[in-house]
């Protein structure tokens, strides 16, 4: 397995998403909640939670979150922010299809299109089996992943992100290549940081990610034994999703 969120990679992770909006995501989480679930909510489950910009958030809020990663870099960023903030996080260190706490969650959670790295067929149905293991009756598991019309529509091309913090500028260029046949897109990065005109870092990786179409993901759910309730546009959940955005959002019951 290629491993991916190593070391340089995790280190500018934050900064090359400085811009995403953590806080209207959760409050989007707690809408749900609020709209969805029957009894009151406390417990949360953060599968893939990366740099915990979640799972941080949540807890703020008054919820216990826990958070599993496979990345130990990005963990030791998660739980060095939650200690600077005394937030009471548990930070587990595992494959998302592999992890069991021998707990029940009211919500669990698998946000930035997580699903989408598990890339084999058995990977999708273990990873929602995890989901499904750990969500009491009538929990609610809330995710985004990559909608699959819109990847054909708009297909992946090439991309240059540059971030600038003080002496520090960080460049990024990313390059996806389409594979239709096994729903999937390779996107290779290539990263330099740079400080005073010098090159201080330089790092490349490949996340291979899947992307979904409704009835196939719906199929998944249910041999995990959940069950699907809506799929909505990721930026308005308000309107279903269309070709023309990549991400789209999941909103799935444990009966």
């Amino acid at each position: 397995m290629t491993r991916v969120f190593e070391r340089d990679y995790s280190s500018s992770y934050d900064l090359l998403y400085q811009a995403k909006d953590y806080e209207a995501e959760c409050d989007r989480i707690e809408k749900i909640i609020q709209d969805r679930c029957k009894t009151p909510v406390n417990s949360i489950l953060d599968l893939g939670c990366g740099t915990g910009n979640h799972s941080i958030r949540l807890a703020q809020r008054g919820y216990q979150v826990t958070g599993v990663d496979l990345s130990d870099d990005m963990l030791e960023i998660a739980r060095n922010k939650a200690l600077k903030k005394g937030l009471n996080c548990e930070f587990y260190h595992s494959d998302l299809k592999e992890f069991s706490d021998h707990k029940k969650y009211d919500v669990v959670i698998m946000m930035f299109a997580v699903l989408g790295y598990q890339i084999e067929n058995e990977d999708v149905l273990m990873a929602l089996k995890t989901v499904k293991k750990h969500l009491k009756k009538d929990g609610f598991f809330i995710c985004d992943f990559w909608y699959g019309p819109a990847v054909l529509h708009e297909k992946p091309g090439e991309k240059v992100r540059f971030i600038q913090q003080e002496d520090i500028k960080i460049i990024r260029a990313s390059k996806g290549i389409l594979d239709i046949f096994h729903h999937l897109v390779k996107v290779h990065f290539h990263l330099w940081k740079i400080k005073s005109d010098k090159i201080i870092s330089e790092t490349t990786e490949e996340h291979t990610m899947r992307f979904f179409f409704p009835q196939e993901l719906n199929f998944f759910l249910q041999q995990a034994g959940l069950k699907l309730i809506t799929i909505t546009s990721f930026s308005d959940p308000t309107n279903e999703p269309d070709e023309s955005e990549w991400n789209a959002q999941a909103i799935v019951r444990s009966d």
